[in-house]
């Protein structure tokens, strides 16, 4: 994983188009925050069971609830959801950069795959030359 923020970190010092730039931002600190977020996921899996076993032996400690509903913030105004966001799709393996380029990649093809069929007659000779020129646009009927 580290090697792959690094490659995606040289990939972004290269990058000049901005739009390309943003999406490989998303990337890297998509991917950093999924790495961190798995890494303290492994530390809470190993205490929760400890904790769990205090409060049984203890009682309920005095503002536990108050700590888990600060801790579980649903606030529709958290701005925190965007990072949330792009860390997940970096754990689902979603990448903004190569959507992007995707994207980009289908747009040309759609523009750059339409053609016009016109004919052209030689008049030296009299015979009829087909050529497939490509048109900016398809016209409307």
């Amino acid at each position: 994983m580290i090697q792959e923020i690094r490659a995606l970190q040289l990939k972004l010092d290269a990058t000049k188009d901005e739009d390309e730039r943003r999406a490989l931002k998303e990337d890297v600190t998509g991917k950093i925050l999924w790495l961190f977020w798995c890494g303290i996921c492994a530390e809470v899996d190993g205490l929760l069971p400890k904790v769990m076993d205090y409060v049984r032996r203890e009682g309920n400690p005095v503002g536990s609830s108050d700590m888990w509903r600060s801790a579980t913030c649903t606030d529709p105004e958290d701005n925190q959801a965007h990072l949330r966001r792009i860390m997940f799709d970096a754990g689902a393996g979603t990448s903004k950069h190569q959507l992007l380029l995707a994207a980009r990649a289908a747009e040309q093809a759609k523009w750059s795959g339409t053609t016009r069929h016109t004919s052209t007659i030689d008049t030296q000779s009299g015979t009829a030359h087909s050529t497939n020129i490509p048109t900016p646009f398809t016209p409307v009927a």
